[in-house]
């Protein structure tokens, strides 16, 4: 076949002939997500400065650095996903542009509640965790990862059943619902399991607090950062290699695939979201 014959085969697929039974265009709607990770990632940008540039008490130090480290990944994730969504924009091939969406979607589930970790950190740092204002963010943090978690595994299901055209298997199904509830009860555990006690081989001048922030909590906010960040470039990178493989391989995509592709869009982000809910500060 002539590359001429090749081209006049292609048949663009925007997600919008509802063939297959698929009911929802992930092409039209990419536009608006790019734009609003684009304005979220802009808001950390901001914050990152402020952060930088605004002195904050001695005492809030190590504070605000937790902050920035948790800010800084966000920052790259979700700008990293708002031009992923821009390529997504300009797909003419239905189920390539599921599948990036995929990848972006789950970028922003977990950064969404990084960043409100972050700005958890950033209340101690300047002196605003007065009146239980603390207390009232980590109770946000468990609803903001419990909700993000419902919508990437509602995302992983659709994303099955729209590439099968709605014959994925009942055992698929109850896979990915059951991945979510582990997870889900990963979040509240870790999110209600109380600190281990300060040792007795502490400095001396070192508060049971103090060694609870910078040993303890500094540990956790290091490995939920470096989680963030490696995390969201796994998926960045799926998202550009699909971006790049050609449409012919898109036409009939082997179940297995799917099946771990849904399933990995569900557990990669919800790493993400079960370390930063690891690191949330306490009173």
């Amino acid at each position: 076949m002539t590359s001429l014959e090749s081209l006049t085969a292609f048949r663009p697929d925007t997600c919008s002939s509802g063939a297959g039974g698929i009911d929802w265009s992930a092409v039209g709607s990419a536009g608006a997500m790019s734009a609003f990770c684009g304005i979220m990632a802009g808001f950390v940008f901001a914050g990152i400065v402020v952060v930088i540039g605004e002195r904050n008490p001695a005492s809030g130090d190590g504070h605000a650095s937790r902050g920035l480290r948790l800010l800084l990944p966000c920052f790259v994730g979700l700008a990293t996903a708002s031009y992923l969504y821009a390529l997504t924009s300009g797909e003419l091939v239905c189920n390539r542009a599921i599948t990036e969406q995929l990848f972006s979607g789950a970028i922003l589930a977990g950064d969404a509640v990084v960043v409100i970790v972050a700005l958890a950190w950033l209340l101690p740092a300047y002196g605003r965790n007065t009146h239980g204002t603390v207390s009232f963010f980590r109770g946000l943090i468990q609803f903001a990862a419990q909700f993000s978690m419902l919508m990437v595994v509602v995302s992983a299901s659709g994303f099955t059943n729209s590439v099968l055209h709605h014959r994925a298997s009942g055992w698929s199904d109850a896979l990915v619902w059951g991945s979510w509830v582990v997870v889900a009860a990963a979040v509240f555990y870790l999110w209600r399991k109380p600190l281990p006690s300060a040792p007795s081989s502490r400095p001396e001048e070192e508060t049971p607090e103090q060694w609870r922030d910078d040993v303890v909590l500094d540990r956790r906010v290091r490995i939920a950062s470096w989680t963030t960040l490696y995390v969201g470039g796994v998926l960045a990178i799926a998202g550009g290699v699909a971006v790049g493989i050609p449409y012919g391989h898109w036409t009939v995509m082997p179940p297995w695939l799917v099946y771990g592709l849904g399933e990995a869009s569900l557990l990669l982000p919800g790493a993400i979201i079960v370390t930063a809910v690891w690191a949330v500060p306490r009173e």
